[in-house]
């Protein structure tokens, strides 16, 4: 019987069973796209990271991330995860008192992983492409399969980035936990408009200190809701600061309090995209047989 190590993570926390869990796979080389697809079925967690030899010489080592249904392009919890497991098992030289920075090959290009672990605190920073931004079609539709009312909303344009995903605000805190979507409509209209997920944010917060809380929805990818979604996140500081809701050039973004797993994003805003960070937790660690 073949076997291999699988790894439940919980991202963007410290806590275990907070923030978002990822399964983790160290030693996917060998591993066909459909055994790929049934153990991220099988783990369901939301995204599930896969650790391949790179096949491009700019990058050190390659991602694919699965939700429990379909491949994705991009996942920034299942990431960090994936480093601090990488870490934790002193991969690439990832030790305590250093500061490394390496190239992941994925689906949306190579980009850049730093892990600062110069500190008691290991922080995982994933840098992310210049988000662009374009107007949403069908926002009555989303709004309706989201039962979000209109005047909910904040007067802000309804935003796609360029992963696909909606960007929408409503004024306060409790008009998003009140959101009680229609999946079967959201998941319907997410597939008419070619949607990964939408994001729901406000700028009212738990924490006065924080600058925006947030829910997604991304019932095309086989998630109804995601409890933390770091991929989301840097776009949204990237708006929130264009549109005048936040000022600085770190952020601090609230998600999954209303599921009862908590976490924190903290974006930073640099001139070459934005990159997003936090801690993660190791909370399972097993052998799935194949």
């Amino acid at each position: 019987m073949n076997k291999i190590t699988v790894q439940t993570i919980d991202a963007f926390t410290s806590e275990p069973f907070t923030g978002n869990p990822a399964g983790v796979v160290l030693e996917a080389d060998g591993l066909t796209d459909t055994q790929m697809q049934r153990i991220a079925r099988e783990i369901n967690c939301p995204e599930t990271a896969f650790i391949l030899p790179s096949t491009v010489a700019e990058a050190d080592l390659r991602i694919r991330w699965f939700t429990p249904t379909v491949e994705v392009g991009l996942c920034g919890h299942a990431t960090v995860a994936a480093f601090h497991a990488l870490a934790e098992e002193g991969r690439y030289r990832l030790e305590p008192g250093t500061q490394q920075i390496l190239y992941i090959e994925t689906r949306s290009g190579v980009l850049p992983v730093s892990v600062d672990w110069r500190g008691e605190t290991r922080w995982i920073w994933l840098g992310l492409p210049v988000p662009r931004f374009e107007p949403c079609p069908e926002v009555e539709e989303l709004l309706r399969a989201l039962g979000c009312p209109a005047d909910a909303c904040l007067d802000l344009p309804v935003v796609l980035t360029g992963e696909r995903d909606v960007l929408l605000g409503v004024r306060e805190l409790a008009q998003l936990w009140a959101l009680k979507p229609d999946w079967t409509a959201l998941e319907r209209a997410s597939a008419q408009s070619d949607l990964r997920g939408l994001c729901v944010f406000t700028p009212e917060t738990i924490d006065p200190a924080n600058h925006a809380h947030s829910r997604f929805f991304a019932p095309a990818c086989g998630i109804s809701e995601d409890p933390v979604t770091g991929s989301v996140s840097g776009p949204l500081a990237v708006w929130l600061r264009e549109r005048g809701l936040a000022t600085g050039e770190r952020l601090v973004l609230e998600q999954g309090d209303s599921m009862g797993r908590p976490g924190r994003v903290h974006v930073e805003l640099r001139p070459d995209g934005p990159r997003i960070g936090g801690e993660a937790v190791t909370v399972l660690m097993g052998q799935m047989i194949l």
